[in-house]
């Protein structure tokens, strides 16, 4: 089987699994979650204004190994070279954590709570109308989501 062919049979697993796992998300109550999506955008842009991208390059050496050195019964001997890995290069931007706790920070300063919201179960999600939530619910401790597609979900409060 090809992997193009692999990768399109997983697909519609994965977005099966994706509606099993939980969801985190800012709440504020009350807020519309337009509201939410802009100040995360807002916040984003003050972090990368505090913390710009600043990329590294980290070379790790490449190793060295030895061959074992390998003789037949009339003692004639072969092997024992040296063979040189390559170094490894890799690029990381070093301001990556510090730009997400500035955001988280500046979430926090504006009354938002980070919250991983359980996926409802199937008799949850069946018995519910099926709705997408535009306004943040005050949550109880059997508060659940349930996921409709792209970035939509829906809240039950519990």
């Amino acid at each position: 089987m090809r992997p193009e062919s692999r990768t399109l049979l997983a697909l519609p697993l994965l977005a099966l699994l994706a509606g099993c796992l939980p969801y985190t998300l800012y709440h504020r109550s009350g807020v519309s979650v337009d509201d939410v999506r802009r100040d995360e955008v807002d916040c984003g842009r003050i972090a990368l204004a505090q913390a710009p991208v600043e990329m590294e390059l980290d070379i790790i050496p490449g190793r060295v190994i030895m061959q074992p050195v390998i003789c037949d019964a009339a003692g004639n001997c072969r092997g024992g070279r040296a063979r040189e890995l390559p170094d490894r290069h890799i690029r990381r931007d070093v301001n990556e954590e510090l730009r997400r706790l500035i955001a988280r920070q500046c979430m926090a300063e504006r009354g938002y709570q980070r919250l991983t919201l359980p996926a409802c179960s199937e008799q949850i999600s069946k018995a519910v109308e099926p709705a997408i939530t535009r306004v943040l619910p005050k949550l109880t401790p059997q508060a659940c989501v349930i996921r409709r597609g792209g970035e939509n979900y829906q809240i039950v409060p519990g």
